[in-house]
């Protein structure tokens, strides 16, 4: 079946109206919810300290310029043995990983059995990675680097404001500052759309910057620790702001000018 566009709209417009909408559905199905994927790892319960702090009660504190001390502890409620190849420490935001951090272990945990380990992450690097708060994941792997289970927190990372991290927030910022100015222009030469569904249009990208930005920035300044719900809301809720004041632009301009 073939879907028509409304009479009257162009096909441009109806590209990058069809474009937003995928954007959309594809942000919730690849950003789903950290407890769904904690839950992923049937019948291996995993529980871990880094520094002493249990991992997914409150904010754990990653200190750049050290060695993290990880203790793992895993309960095997299957029927069969489980390889374990390797422990990761991982940090991701907005589905980029931005730091990683393995160690070997090569050990077995048998069937209907437990086992604990203690290792030591070497995080020297973590300051040209990443600040602020960031989601983490620990999880062990087999020898095909399978992830067997997973535990996840989130990480008050001590970094640096010029990490990958940082200049990716500043990459965001041009990047949103240049979406506005696409908005904004035709304003200026008096070539708004006339209708008010492609004004908000025009301004939907920049509302999406504005979201993403938000992200990164209660996320550097230790406010709120980005997860999916967090992000998917945040983003949309900016982009159906700026969607709504491009659309009532001509109203905003008159009542200005009446006033």
């Amino acid at each position: 079946m073939e879907i028509g566009l409304p009479v009257g709209v162009p096909r441009r417009k109806g590209i990058l109206l069809a474009a937003g909408l995928a954007v959309g559905l594809s942000w919730f199905a690849l950003s789903p919810p950290t407890e769904a994927r904690a839950a992923s790892s049937g019948g291996v319960q995993l529980a871990v300290t880094v520094e002493g702090q249990p991992l997914g009660r409150g904010d754990i504190v990653l200190d750049a310029g050290s060695v993290a001390r990880v203790v793992v502890g895993v309960q095997n409620l299957t029927r069969s043995d489980i390889p374990v190849d390797s422990v990761r420490l991982s940090g991701t935001v907005l589905g980029l990983t931005f730091f990683d951090y393995d160690t070997r272990v090569r050990t077995t945990v048998p069937a209907q059995g437990s086992a604990n380990w203690t290792v030591d992450l070497d995080i020297r690097d973590l300051a040209g990675r990443a600040t602020g708060l960031v989601p983490v994941e620990v999880a062990i792997r087999d020898t095909d680097l399978h992830t067997v289970a997973r535990a996840t927190g989130s990480a008050s990372v001590r970094g640096s404001v010029f990490s990958v991290y940082g200049l990716f927030g500043l990459g965001l910022l041009v990047l949103m500052g240049l979406l506005w100015a696409v908005a904004l222009l035709p304003l200026g030469r008096h070539a708004a759309p006339a209708t008010w569904w492609q004004r908000g249009l025009r301004f939907l990208p920049a509302g999406v910057a504005v979201g993403l930005f938000g992200v990164f920035a209660l996320s550097a300044t230790r406010l709120l620790s980005p997860t999916g719900t967090v992000d998917g809301v945040l983003t949309v809720v900016a982009a159906a702001a700026c969607f709504a004041i491009g659309a009532a632009l001509p109203w905003l301009e008159g009542a200005r000018r009446g006033g």
